[in-house]
């Protein structure tokens, strides 16, 4: 069904194209578009027998230009002297066509161009055969449709290089606009595994301290209830650590499956959370200026961490700017000394004093939902700084003043990252 629609599509083109025209020659003979378009359509619709395309279109397109013809004239057998040998044109065509390409091993745009070029000439010396009845061909007329296949041939050549090169760019840009979404969702990915394999330690304190329970409740007269309670909730909670680690396991597992371990350059990292953040302030209209600038160059070999410590501060930034007109957000990474320094700065809401000793710790959040009332998990800034500490032997600090805006800076040792020369 689809190569009927196709093989129709072609007819109908091909049919409309071949109004754009002149005649040359003898009466009904015209050097026309749609010659072009023809061999363009063969090429991309590989999987179309050309002689089916060659009989329907010589079928479709003369009948249509016929139609028009017959409407100006009101002469039907001079309409049929003019439009009829075109029929025999878009035969020869795609019986040429399917011999010299579409039935051969080897196809490239060199023997494409070849084809092009011998179907136009030769299908136009059987139709300019069957207008002039061989007897009124001239040598004047063959030179003048080698010139012409051959101009056609390489319009059409060069009508394909443009949509390989097109689509190979479409391609590209799809490909780069996957990879950095698989970046940015491997880096939220990863930090949620890091954040609970942390949270192991806890649960076995807590199993730590039940069992302890269970030890103190059994050397001492407690009921037999109690005893056996604390002791379920031990084993609970032991369970509980099982299952947790299974599941950390596995999501391990893919991350290591799904990802690479080579290092990335700083600013390829800096790259794709700029197009990702600029994007995000297009689509919520936002009045942001982002200022990024890069005076250091170096590999990250943890970069998914990084790329999560940089998003989390980037968005607590915008998030501060969002009620606000002309904010301005900065990103500055230089050396200082043997260290490198990230710096995140906008012209924000600011921070009150009060919150400043709590924002880096798990589960402290000042933003919620107004129509829900649900508070945000204030993961974030506990992840920045427990990355920035554990996996980038890190420091971090952070400057505020009300409704003028924060500062946060990132000290790492430079023997973490590998250097590079700029």
């Amino acid at each position: 069904m689809n190569k009927l629609k196709h093989t129709l599509l072609i007819a109908a083109c091909v049919a409309l194209a071949s109004q754009f025209h002149f005649n040359y020659f003898v009466q009904g003979f015209i050097i026309t578009l749609s010659v072009i378009l023809l061999p363009i359509f063969l090429y991309n619709y590989a999987e179309l027998n050309p002689i089916i395309v060659g009989f329907v279109t010589g079928i479709v397109s003369p009948l249509f230009r016929g139609i028009i013809e017959y409407m100006e004239i009101k002469d039907l057998p001079i309409t049929w002297i003019m439009v009829g040998p075109d029929v025999f044109f878009y035969f020869a065509y795609g019986v040429i066509y399917y011999f010299l390409y579409f039935n051969t091993v080897e196809k490239n745009i060199t023997r494409f161009t070849v084809t092009a070029f011998f179907c136009d000439f030769l299908s136009n010396m059987v139709e300019m055969s069957v207008r002039t009845s061989i007897v009124g061909m001239t040598m004047e007329i063959i030179k003048n449709l080698i010139v012409i296949a051959a101009v056609r041939a390489f319009i059409a050549m060069g009508v394909i290089i443009s949509i390989k090169h097109y689509r190979g760019f479409l391609a590209k840009q799809e490909h780069e606009e996957r990879y950095r979404r698989l970046m940015l969702l491997t880096s939220s990915f990863k930090s949620e595994i890091y954040f609970m394999n942390k949270n192991i330690s806890e649960i076995e304190d807590v199993m730590k301290k039940s069992y302890f329970a269970y030890k103190v409740i059994s050397e001492n007269d407690y009921p037999h209830e109690l005893k056996h309670l604390a002791l379920d909730i031990a084993k609970d909670v032991h369970e509980i650590k099982k299952g947790y680690i299974r599941v950390i396991n596995g999501l391990e597992q893919m991350a290591r499956d799904k990802t690479d371990g080579t290092c990335m350059s700083i600013k390829d990292i800096i790259n794709i959370l700029e197009i990702d953040t600029k994007e995000y302030i297009r689509l919520n209209k936002l009045d942001i200026e982002l200022l990024f600038n890069i005076k250091a160059d170096f590999n990250v070999a943890e970069h998914f961490y990084l790329m999560s410590v940089l998003r989390n501060l980037i968005n607590n930034s915008i998030e501060a700017m969002e009620k606000r007109r002309k904010g301005v957000l900065k990103l500055n990474i230089f050396e200082d000394g043997d260290d490198y320094v990230i710096s995140v700065v906008d012209n924000g809401e600011g921070i009150k004093k009060d919150n400043i000793d709590y924002i880096f710790n798990p589960g402290f959040s000042t933003k919620f939902d107004e129509n829900t009332g649900d508070i945000e998990r204030g993961l974030g800034l506990a992840l920045v700084r427990d990355l920035t500490r554990d996996v980038f032997q890190g420091s971090i600090s952070v400057k505020s003043e009300l409704n003028k805006g924060t500062s946060f800076n990132i000290t790492v040792p430079g023997r973490i990252f590998g250097r590079k020369e700029l």
